[in-house]
């Protein structure tokens, strides 16, 4: 079963990868949507702290949120770096 639990962690964690590049190439983020991100932010720093403190050390739940968590950050960050 353990396969699904990395077959969604690599799908949730690849998702934000085109948004990434189509920001960083494109200089832009208009269409962009800073809300999503920062909840999705909040998110997995939330399930990050619950996963740990109520289930333990769940090396596939741990990978997902601190990867969906940084992607987040990154483009909150470039949202920052390229809005007019």
């Amino acid at each position: 079963m353990s396969i699904f639990g990395w077959l969604y962690t690599i799908c949730f964690a690849i998702c934000y990868l085109p948004q990434i590049i189509k920001s960083l190439k494109l200089k832009k983020v208009d269409d962009i949507s800073i809300s999503l991100f920062s909840l999705s932010l909040i998110g997995y720093i939330s399930a990050l702290t619950y996963t740990i403190g109520e289930l333990g050390f769940n090396i596939i739940l741990i990978t997902n949120y601190v990867f969906g968590g940084l992607c987040s950050l990154i483009m909150i960050i470039i949202y920052y770096v390229y809005k007019k």
